[in-house]
């Protein structure tokens, strides 16, 4: 009877120490995020801050994750098309509510106007840059809808966000579209210093808010978002963040 009675205890410690929110259930999510500053990179730890946050609480949910760094409307378009599973994080917005669903908020970033020092130019106020030059990334995101209906301001789309800077010190346009974190992270990987200092403008023109997406169409979106959502919270608790703003020494907003 003490041996039954012993390994009943046995079963229960053990049970005990694989709750539902630590357990490995076997099932392997595919991941894809961007390059992205410290947010997004291959050879980055984690392969960037959203990526390593995202697979975290995954793993703690008891998830295998594998997550893959490529351009951004391919990782968006395989994603609608559950060649994998989730987008590690994107921004919330009506050109993605068609076909996602978002899992928690995960961090918030802002789109400024971006200029400078020294410019003229003040205020982040749309009115402000009424017959100016522009400059964003044509595959950022949701970006060119904050010029959608604005026929006064010349938008210049180009490839990289890396390109903006030196064409913003050599007078191409005016100002950048860009969120200042991503922008300052892709200025300090260059090669040579970039001698000129440049300055976010207030009011942004928008505050962004970052979650994982998911299809509308995933056959396990439902318990892919609860697990998420409940590993999250648990993790929050625990200092997530904190220990992820040490590891990529990058400090987010983060969600209220």
């Amino acid at each position: 009877m003490k041996i039954f009675i012993g390994a009943i205890a046995l079963f229960l410690g053990l049970a005990a120490q694989l709750t539902p929110a630590t357990a490995e259930n076997g099932t392997t999510l595919k991941l894809c995020s961007t390059t992205w500053g410290k947010l997004g990179g291959e050879n980055l730890p984690g392969k960037g801050y959203v990526s390593d946050l995202a697979m975290r609480v995954f793993r703690h949910a008891g998830y295998k994750v594998e997550t893959k760094i490529m351009p951004w409307p391919r990782c968006v378009e395989l994603v609608k098309q559950q060649q994998i599973d989730l987008v590690a994080s994107g921004w919330r917005g009506d050109n993605f509510a068609p076909y996602f669903d978002y899992l928690n908020v995960i961090v918030k970033d802002t789109v400024n106007f971006i200029t400078l020092e020294g410019s003229p130019l003040q205020s982040g106020e749309m009115k402000n840059f009424y017959g100016k030059k522009v400059g964003l990334v044509r595959e950022a995101g949701g970006l060119e809808a904050i010029f959608a209906d604005q026929e006064k301001i010349e938008v210049v789309k180009v490839g990289k966000l890396e390109k903006l800077p030196a064409m913003l010190a050599g007078q191409r346009f005016d100002a950048i579209v860009s969120d200042p974190v991503s922008l300052n992270e892709a200025i300090k990987s260059f090669a040579q210093p970039f001698t000129y200092k440049i300055k976010a403008l207030d009011p942004p023109l928008r505050v962004n808010l970052n979650s994982p997406l998911i299809s509308k169409q995933h056959p396990n979106k439902d318990k892919i978002i609860a697990d998420f959502d409940r590993s999250y919270r648990v993790l929050v608790a625990e200092g997530m963040y904190d220990e992820l703003e040490k590891i990529h020494d990058l400090k987010v907003q983060r969600p209220d």
